[in-house]
Order: C-alpha cells, then sequence, then structure tokens
C-alpha cells in the first residue's frame, strides 16, 4: 500500500519502509548523483517503490528499456532507501522538497542519510571527500578514513537535506566528488562508491564505471590525435 507524505508543492508517493538507510542521488556536474543512482539500482536489484511529483517539476517521463518511468523514483533494497531524480530539481521546490523527503525519514525512523553531489575543478586534488550533518556523523567518516572537506559551500538538495536531517537529529553525511567537466564522469563517481562502500559496509561493484572512464578517455584521446593531424585544424573565434 502507498502512503502520502504532503508539503505546499511536493508530495511523496511510496511504500514506508523502515530503520533503513536514505540515499539520495540527482545529477549535477559530471551526472555523479544521477550516474551512482542507476549503478545501484542495477547492482543491488533494488526494487521501484514509489516517487515524488510536484506541479514544478519540468514536464517529462524517462525512457528505460522501452518503458516510460517518473523522472523522480524511490527505490528500496538491501536496507536501503534511494532517491534518485533524473533532472535538476527546480531551485524554488527545494526547500519543500527536502521538507518532504525529511519529513518521510522521521516518520520511517530512517538511520541515517547520505547524499551525494559534485564540484567542477581546474585540477583533482584529492579522490571524492565527504562532509556530515553532526559530530557523531564527522566522526564515522574519520573512523572509516574518508576524507573530510574542511570548508567550503554544500548548494542544493544536498546541503539543505544535511541541514534539515541535523533538525530532526538524523545522521548525515554527503559524498563530494571532484569533476572537470560538467560532462558525465564515471571515474569520479566510482571515487564516491569507493566512499560509499567503506561509509555503509556494502559492496556496490564500481569496476564498470571504470570501463566506461577508460571507454571515455580512450574516445577522446583518439579524437584529439586525429585533430593533431589534421592540415588545417579548425579556427575557433
Amino acid at each position: 500500500m502507498k502512503i502520502e507524505t504532503k508539503t505546499e508543492c511536493c508530495r511523496i508517493v511510496s511504500e514506508n519502509i523502515e530503520d533503513a538507510i536514505v540515499l539520495e542521488g540527482s545529477p549535477g556536474a559530471g551526472l555523479i548523483g544521477n550516474i551512482v543512482g542507476w549503478l545501484l539500482v542495477d547492482d543491488l536489484k533494488m526494487r521501484e517503490i514509489g516517487y515524488i511529483e510536484s506541479k514544478y517539476f519540468p514536464p517529462l517521463a524517462v525512457l528505460y528499456k522501452g518503458l516510460t518511468l517518473h523522472p523522480f523514483r524511490i527505490y528500496e533494497g538491501e536496507g536501503l532507501v534511494l532517491f534518485l531524480s533524473d533532472f535538476i530539481v527546480p531551485q524554488n521546490v527545494v526547500f519543500d522538497m527536502t521538507n518532504v523527503i525529511v519529513d518521510w525519514m522521521d516518520k520511517n525512523n530512517s538511520k541515517e542519510l547520505v547524499t551525494f553531489n559534485s564540484a567542477i575543478v581546474r585540477e583533482k586534488m584529492y579522490p571524492a571527500a565527504a562532509v556530515a550533518n553532526s559530530t557523531e556523523a564527522l566522526n564515522k567518516l574519520k573512523g572509516k578514513n574518508i576524507p573530510i572537506l574542511e570548508m567550503g559551500n554544500l548548494n542544493g538538495i544536498s546541503g539543505t537535506l544535511l541541514t534539515k536531517t541535523a533538525m530532526k537529529n538524523i545522521p548525515g553525511t554527503c559524498i563530494l566528488a571532484q569533476t572537470l567537466t560538467q560532462y558525465p564522469d564515471p571515474r569520479a563517481a566510482a571515487e564516491v562508491v569507493q566512499n560509499l562502500n567503506k561509509l555503509i559496509d556494502i559492496n556496490i561493484d564500481y569496476e564498470p564505471l571504470l570501463q566506461e572512464a577508460e571507454n571515455i578517455e580512450s574516445r577522446l584521446k583518439k579524437l584529439a590525435e586525429e585533430v593533431k593531424k589534421e592540415s588545417h585544424p579548425p579556427i575557433y573565434i
């Protein structure tokens, strides 16, 4: 049976799954959250249990293996609940949407929150790092030897979810990847999964992401070599 949880502009229609670790993935730079989310669904054979809807969401459906899916779905499996969006959530919706997610978590006695985010950098200084919403969550990161991001801003859904879960005394963490581009970055996503495996003691296979990264890098290298061979390289103004 599906239960509704509502705020002013959003509602969750979902089964109630108690005592779960809640994960959140949505598109950003490098599409990190989205890539990680889809990997989790496939690797853990997660079951779709509901969705979030709002009149402010863009009018779209996601196509997957010939089927249309709701663009913001909820999955469960292996003691995890995953909120997975395939579009960038409008800024005017973030406040109400994070409220409805945290209300759902509070009602279902969720154990903790893990969200995924990314930042574009000129040069990668370290693998994916993490931030926490409480001393308890921070000590857990340190105990797992996960790099800590000491200073900065955490924008969007991730930042708002961490502050709102803190108000409910729900431990929360954001694993933050460094990426060089807005384009899909499966290697950075693999770094996020490695830290997720350590954080929640799970074993998600991230090798497919590394293979995909190698394929992308190989194609880019080949393209660069072909451009160098051009007798009259293109002129850009």
